[in-house]
């Protein structure tokens, strides 16, 4: 069973709500007759928030989401303070929120307002939701919430990073990139990226374990970010990506409480060095994919070397998205192919002005392991890279011994671990 959900302040962008209520699907724009908007509700972070306040000849223009039952009491733990209205839109019973107590004065904070102006116009609503003024959230100034035009300008912050070649450890702009044009279909928007003038990001997954992921250019302190994300994920974040020769952030992270809760594995190989040739069986062929003709049998290869759970149509559609999204280039999703025409293996590897080239994804079918197909993808996929100008190579791997041995196997040099940092759980009050 479901219910409607009538949202008016940020809860109109759809990350924002599908950060709290993953089932959250919009029905469409919506106006609550009888009502007032204002902004004179205290928040838990010292500002103020919109509210709704009865007024007969008033009207609120909102959306109308359907969220899962099951979900409720997840919405009404992210509205403190508001009070749960049963309110009549578009002529249906629908659950609203109302700060019921007396107007506080004072103002949103940038961040809260640009996030409701964002959330309005993907509505076509008015994005001067009260007309009142913001000021700076005093943990991280200027922060706002990401758009699609600010894909350059975070991709750029992440290169930079490369580029300095510093003890910070700094995901690919493609890993950045296959985060969000391959985000799982099942958790839409769970994902969020807030920017930070343009001196760094700060990415929230708010999809349990809620991760938090902070990359800023070299010299600029990350604690901030990391500080305004825990704050809105209630202390459950894990600061993801953390390099265990960062000394200056687990400086920090320590001197804050947190501990290593997770790792992966970081591995590098040197372009410059002699690669070695692929090896196969005669009549097995490695190349690129060729269009979408062979997106699916592409994507039955991944579904089976990942185990995925995920249905096979969406799985399918999920990767047709990624092969039409502005990221994909085609000469870079190789596989490896059977004699009898089955892809066995694939891999997608991401270029960068820094020299620096990722492997994200690779994995090869179950009935071709131990059979050197992966390890003939790999160094194809390698060579590629040279001859297009890389000079190095990165992959991640799971802190485990089978894809970890696997790589370092095949001859890349280990560069330590990538730490994941949580707080102690606090006790149930």
């Amino acid at each position: 069973m479901a219910f409607r959900y009538f949202a008016y302040g940020s809860n109109l962008w759809p990350p924002q709500l599908r950060s709290r209520c993953s089932s959250a699907m919009v029905i469409g724009k919506a106006h609550l007759d009888g009502w007032r908007l204002v902004c004179d509700k205290p928040s838990t972070d010292g500002s103020l928030k919109l509210n709704i306040r009865p007024d007969a000849g008033s009207v609120v223009e909102g959306a109308v989401y359907r969220i899962d039952d099951a979900e409720r009491q997840a919405l009404d733990f992210a509205k403190p303070l508001y009070s749960p209205v049963l309110v009549e839109v578009d002529g249906r019973p629908t659950l609203t929120y109302t700060y019921e107590g007396d107007p506080v004065a004072g103002a949103p904070y940038d961040w809260y307002a640009a996030t409701c102006a964002l959330g309005a116009a993907c509505h076509g609503i008015a994005t001067d939701r009260a007309h009142v003024s913001a000021v700076p959230d005093p943990i991280a100034p200027g922060i706002r919430p990401a758009t699609d035009d600010d894909l350059t300008l975070i991709q750029s912050i992440l290169s930079h990073g490369l580029s300095a070649m510093t003890d910070r450890y700094y995901v690919h702009p493609g890993d950045y990139a296959w985060w969000v044009y391959h985000d799982d279909p099942r958790h839409p928007d769970h994902f969020s990226t807030w920017i930070s003038d343009d001196s760094g990001f700060v990415t929230v997954d708010s999809l349990a374990p809620f991760e938090i992921n902070v990359f800023t250019r070299p010299g600029v302190d990350r604690m901030p970010l990391v500080r305004w994300a825990q704050r809105r994920l209630d202390g459950r974040g894990e600061v993801g990506w953390v390099s265990r020769a960062d000394h200056e952030i687990v400086r920090d992270l320590e001197a804050e409480g947190y501990r290593v809760v997770n790792s992966d594995r970081s591995f590098s190989w040197d372009l410059d060095r002699e690669l070695p040739s692929p090896e196969l069986p005669d009549g097995w062929s490695l190349r690129a994919v060729i269009g979408e003709d062979e997106a699916n049998p592409r994507r039955e290869a991944s579904h089976a070397a990942f185990e995925s759970t995920m249905p096979g149509a969406m799985h399918l559609q999920r990767y047709l998205d990624f092969m039409r999204s502005p990221v994909y280039a085609p000469e870079r999703d190789l596989v490896a192919v059977s004699p009898e025409g089955r892809i066995a293996a694939f891999v997608v590897w991401w270029a960068d002005a820094s020299g620096v080239a990722q492997i994200e994804p690779f994995g090869t079918h179950p009935d071709f392991h131990r059979q050197g197909i992966g390890r003939a993808l790999i160094y194809h996929a390698l060579s590629e890279m040279k001859r297009a100008g890389m000079r190095s190579a990165r992959v991640c791997s799971l802190d485990m011994p089978r894809p970890a041995g696997f790589y370092a196997g095949v001859g890349f040099t280990d560069t330590g671990p990538l730490d994941w940092w949580g707080l102690p759980a606090r006790p149930e009050s």
